[in-house]
């Protein structure tokens, strides 16, 4: 069953107060996600490597 939803995050016999700084913008519409956590680092950024003789 698990495979077959589509959902950002489900609730069962119980419920949490989520926090607004919160990542967001996930899986469809559940608002649960992306944007303000690792996952947009890693989407937003490239790895660069730099040398700097000293």
């Amino acid at each position: 069953m698990i495979p077959r939803i589509k959902s950002g995050s489900v609730w069962v016999n119980c419920h949490s107060a989520l926090d607004p700084a919160l990542p967001f913008g996930g899986y469809k519409m559940s608002g649960v996600g992306r944007e303000m956590g690792y996952a947009a680092i890693e989407h937003y950024t490239e790895l660069k490597s730099v040398l700097i003789k000293l």
